[in-house]
């Protein structure tokens, strides 16, 4: 006697054996990505892109002629040389700079620029010295600066 092929007993319908689960489970999963791939690919193919009405576009050419025009008078200024000569410092670091201010967590290199001439440089010895700088200010002021490594810890005006 056979027994139904839901028991088992007889060979499944195609290429005559039985398929797990897993086999279905892979196929149902290809057959989902390849319709997806079809729809994304072919789908948006037929329409056509929007246009951009015309107030929209004179609004934005005005702004970029307005961003242009402010960018080539940046660059005519102290800060906007200095900003070209260090183009990864930030644009109102390079205005304080230009400007002469120091303030803790500058670089050295940035604290050189926004001071000048360094009169003096004092490295004294012990564990994690802090490293001194003396300038000179406006009126004849002297400055002392601090640093740690490469950052300004503090800013003395004596």
């Amino acid at each position: 006697m056979v027994r139904p092929f839901w028991q088992g007993g007889e060979k499944n319908l195609i290429r005559g054996r039985r398929r797990s689960a897993l086999f279905w489970g892979l196929m149902v999963t290809s057959l989902t990505i390849i319709a997806l791939a079809l729809v994304f690919y072919f789908g948006g193919k037929g329409q056509k892109p929007g246009r951009i009405p015309p107030e929209i576009l004179s609004r934005i050419h005005q702004e970029k002629a307005k961003a242009q025009n402010d960018f080539a008078e940046f660059i005519q200024t102290p800060a906007g040389k200095l900003w070209q000569k260090y183009p990864y410092w930030d644009r109102a670091l390079c205005q304080k700079i230009a400007e002469g201010q120091v303030s803790p967590g500058m670089s050295k290199e940035q604290a050189r620029e926004a001071v000048g001439k360094v009169l003096e440089i004092r490295k004294p010895k012990g564990e994690r010295p802090l490293e001194e700088w003396v300038t000179e200010g406006k009126g004849k002021e002297k400055i002392i600066l601090k640093f740690d490594e490469n950052a300004l810890v503090s800013v003395e005006r004596k």
